[in-house]
């Protein structure tokens, strides 16, 4: 039996406001060949094991382009889940062909709630 794929129309974006997040690190790795790539990773607990994380570029990015600000958001897949506490991963990844990034940023709605050094890997 094939597994129903869901559409973003189906899943609900949840509060992340008071979410407890862990173990952030954020590195650029330089090492050949080109282009160098950029990852952010952490974690979130949330309600169940049917939420996962994203973590979006902010729009504007701000005024210092060595910094890199995200949005967390938090989506709730369609189902029954199990009312656990859970912690589940958050990841970013880019290519970058410009400016590398020093800190990360991770903001839900307003609030700052983590500020990650960059980690360069040569």
């Amino acid at each position: 039996m094939a597994k129903a794929k869901t559409t973003i129309a189906q899943q609900e974006v949840i509060q992340c406001k008071g979410a407890t997040s862990r173990n952030w690190y954020a590195w650029l790795n330089t090492m050949p060949p080109k282009p160098d790539d950029f990852h952010v990773t952490g974690e979130v607990q949330v309600g169940n094991p049917g939420v996962f994380a994203l973590l979006i570029k902010k729009e504007p990015q701000g005024i210092n382009p060595a910094i890199l600000l995200l949005d967390m958001h938090l989506v709730q897949q369609p189902g029954i889940w199990p009312q656990v506490v859970s912690w589940v991963p958050a990841r970013y990844d880019e290519i970058i062909t410009g400016t590398a990034y020093t800190e990360v940023n991770v903001f839900c709605g307003s609030d700052i709630i983590a500020k990650i050094p960059v980690h360069m890997i040569s």
